[in-house]
């Protein structure tokens, strides 16, 4: 399966990266590559391409969207298929 996944930083830049996997959900995908970043407190996500969303200081984190809907699930249980592609949106409050 091949997969893109944009990452939307605080500044509005974004950065692409596509992978090539065998994986049936994200989160594998997205820890194995080192794209994300599991918070040492909580064990979720909390940095995306080296950028940490911090919500004591701008409740920052970091949206899920498939295509360009947002997500119901996070990243360790979102499916993934041949051609999908997902973003990463740093987000406030």
């Amino acid at each position: 399966k091949t997969i893109t996944v944009t990452v939307v930083h605080k500044d509005g830049t974004a950065k692409e990266f596509t992978y090539q996997t065998n994986e049936d959900f994200l989160g594998a995908v997205l820890y194995a590559e080192g794209l994300i970043v599991e918070s040492a407190s909580s064990g979720m996500f909390d940095t995306a391409d080296g950028e940490k969303a911090d919500w004591n200081v701008d409740q920052g984190w970091w949206k899920l969207l498939v295509g360009e809907k947002e997500s119901m699930t996070g990243v360790d249980t979102t499916p993934i298929n041949d051609g999908d592609s997902f973003k990463l949106v740093y987000t406030c409050g």
